[in-house]
């Protein structure tokens, strides 16, 4: 499965849109499509269902970057961030009034870029605007969509909330246990807990999280997940058979 962010590019000049999608791979993303006008870009967006959308705001003929965007947030919203190099007093209003995730001014670096993506993401997980400072602790992982956005090998990842079997507490880190991979999160069980759902999610030790659509077996002391035992702490196991009777 691609765990990278997906992104579709709208950008009218064919060097910088090339020039993007180029910056875009290297820092690990995947461009899904790049658009010159607002009917390739709704095309793009309904076929590809992107995790962002990077918008310029002059587009040539036809409906600019804020058009497209008040369209895209009364369909199917996402996070989307305006690239530009139009900061005049109106264009600036009008950025305002459809609340982007984030506001790049052209001409960026690559740092700039990850930065940028990274934050609008999270702002969107927030419900905050590109206006609102961000708490940097929020940043670190955050779910969108049914999807749990994390922080591996130096850059960001989406994991479906899905394909977690069970978390783990492992000292300062807790760890995501999925059937392809294990992801280390500097964060707490309990923040943990809180950020994934409460109808599939148990706790059933201390050091542990579990997804109840997983377990195979249930033992004394343990459950089962496949071939992976997680313990079962006395406190939790009257809490953990009552579950089990609602599923």
């Amino acid at each position: 499965m691609n765990r990278n962010v997906r992104i579709v590019v709208v950008e009218d000049d064919a060097v910088i849109a090339a020039d993007l999608a180029a910056l875009l791979g290297d820092l690990g993303y995947t461009v899904s499509a790049t658009c010159p006008n607002a009917r390739t870009a709704m095309l793009a967006l309904a076929r590809h269902e992107p995790d962002l959308l990077l918008l310029d705001i002059q587009l040539g003929q036809g409906a600019d970057g804020v058009r497209i965007a008040q369209e895209v947030n009364g369909t199917r919203p996402i996070p989307i961030i305006f690239v530009t190099s139009h900061t005049d007093p109106g264009t600036l209003e009008r950025v305002k009034s459809v609340r982007p995730a984030g506001f790049i001014i052209k001409p960026f670096d690559e740092a700039d870029l990850r930065t940028q993506i990274e934050i609008a993401l999270a702002r969107y997980a927030a419900q905050a605007d590109a206006t609102e400072p961000m708490d940097e602790a929020v940043q670190q992982d955050f779910v969108i969509a049914d999807n749990l956005f994390v922080r591996h090998h130096g850059r960001l990842v989406k994991v479906p909330v899905d394909d977690i079997r069970f978390v783990q507490a492992d000292g300062n880190y807790v760890l995501l246990h999925t059937d392809e991979r294990r992801y280390a999160l500097t964060t707490t069980l309990t923040a943990m807990e809180q950020k994934l759902p409460e109808r599939h999610f148990v706790r059933v030790h201390r050091s542990y999280l579990v997804d109840l659509r997983k377990i195979t077996a249930v033992e004394e002391k343990r459950v089962l997940l496949g071939k992976d035992p997680v313990p079962v702490g006395r406190t939790h196991r009257e809490a953990l058979r009552r579950r089990l009777d609602l599923r």
